[in-house]
């Protein structure tokens, strides 16, 4: 017959076996995670030192959508400083009538 604490021993080892079990099966879920990573493109190469000039009409039509809108920060892959740029002169161009307003779209 098993004593007391024999007993507990045991359901010990049972917990601690189902939980390394889980561990496992948690670290190959990530394991397969880390294989299927995301690849960020980066669709606009500017340097972190260039400069974004309101008279550049074609690089500003780059960051700016179809319907006149300019891109997020996370689309372009722009820094906060050149974000902060692109958006000045982009309203800057659009104000000396280099660049539209709205821009509709036709069916």
């Amino acid at each position: 017959m098993k004593t007391r604490l024999q007993e507990l021993r045991d359901k010990n080892t049972m917990k601690n076996r189902s939980i390394e079990k889980n561990n496992e099966n948690f670290k190959d879920k990530n394991r397969l995670k880390d294989t299927k990573k995301k690849v960020r493109r980066q669709p606009f190469k500017l340097k972190p030192t260039a400069t974004i000039d309101y008279k550049q009409v074609d690089i500003l039509l780059a960051f700016s959508t179809e319907h006149g809108k300019i891109k997020s920060r996370r689309s372009t892959n722009l820094t906060l400083k050149q974000q902060r740029q692109l958006s000045k002169s982009i309203k800057r161009a659009r104000y000396l009538h280099l660049l539209p307003f709205v821009t509709s779209v036709e069916n």
